[in-house]
């Protein structure tokens, strides 16, 4: 149980040091160090199920962008002869958006032969592999690939926009879709990245409520499924039909917030209609809750004896 742990000085002093579990105390009101782990741990589960749908995100992106640049350019289509950009002039440096997509793919390019070197063994020359490349990529890349170097008569914007993202536009303007969509992708790769290095997922400029913290990932989640729908619209359906935008949505709750912190109701069950009762309401809320079994005898009891109570486990909607 919970509260036989010894959460000081060891796990909280200690291993996850007090500065910084500090700011959780304040935001999630918890009243003991119970409650205290419990959002933090909290945050890592919500850290859990956001990782599939930003996962799910950069690689449809990237593929997205790949397929339709190799269809135009041909395969290793980054290539300095074949990837131009607007603000040209010899011997001028490039803006930043095209020198960080050079050098991502100068980066991805080395450390795709380093690997497949050390993973055959071998110290001879390797061929460069276009897949395996894109694959080894910084999701920034993606970002400013979308940059407006890159729009403008026989450059890939705007002739391949279209063809990357194949859901509804926010505007007719190429120029205003491409903007948008460059936007999308900033907010959904600095979330990633502060998910990706275990800070606080919840926390944002003028976050200093639980319910603030909660409309904040639901902010970030929507931006996520936005970007998604505007690659293509089957891409969320795959993320909803396998549970896992249900599984996001249901972590950012206050419902969640209070069953990592132990203080969540415990629903005493003792027939079959109020089983089906909690199942409805369950499957509407689309929550998590604790049920326990017992005996009519034993709920009517304000303190019941253990072995007039069943086991204790969580249901929820799917």
């Amino acid at each position: 149980m919970p509260h036989t742990l010894q959460y000081r000085p060891l796990l909280i002093d200690s291993l996850i040091s007090s500065p910084r579990i500090n700011s959780y105390q304040s935001v999630f009101n918890t009243t003991n160090d119970v409650e205290l782990m419990g959002v933090y741990l909290w945050n890592s589960h919500v850290c859990g199920a956001l990782y599939p749908i930003i996962s799910a995100a950069e690689v449809l992106l990237r593929n997205a962008i790949d397929r339709a640049l190799v269809a135009h350019l041909g395969s290793f289509w980054w290539g300095a002869t074949k990837l131009q950009y607007k603000s040209y002039s010899p011997g001028v440096v490039a803006p930043f958006s095209v020198r960080v997509v050079k050098e991502n793919f100068a980066s991805a390019t080395a450390s795709f032969l380093q690997e497949r070197k050390k993973r055959f063994g071998t110290r001879q020359n390797v061929l460069p592999n276009p897949h395996g490349i894109v694959a080894k990529t910084e999701f920034s890349t993606w970002e400013h690939i979308l940059d407006h170097e890159f729009i403008g008569p026989g450059l890939i914007w705007p002739s391949q926009l279209g063809k990357v993202f194949l859901g509804t536009w926010p505007s007719p303007s190429t120029a205003a879709t491409l903007t948008t969509a460059k936007d999308l992708v900033k907010t959904v790769r600095d979330f990633r990245n502060r998910i990706f290095h275990h800070e606080p997922a919840w926390k944002g400029y003028g976050v200093k409520t639980e319910a603030q913290a909660i409309a904040h990932l639901l902010g970030k989640l929507n931006k996520i499924k936005e970007l998604l729908v505007l690659i293509h619209p089957e891409c969320i359906k795959l993320l909803e039909v396998n549970g896992l935008m249900l599984a996001a949505q249901r972590a950012c709750t206050a419902e969640e917030i209070e069953r990592f912190k132990h203080i969540a109701k415990t629903h005493d069950i003792c027939s079959l209609d109020e089983l089906n009762v909690l199942i409805t309401t369950v499957d509407k809320n689309r929550t998590i809750v604790k049920v326990r079994a017992m005996s009519a005898e034993a709920k009517k009891d304000e303190k019941p004896a253990e072995p007039a109570m069943g086991p204790t486990f969580l249901m929820c909607a799917t």
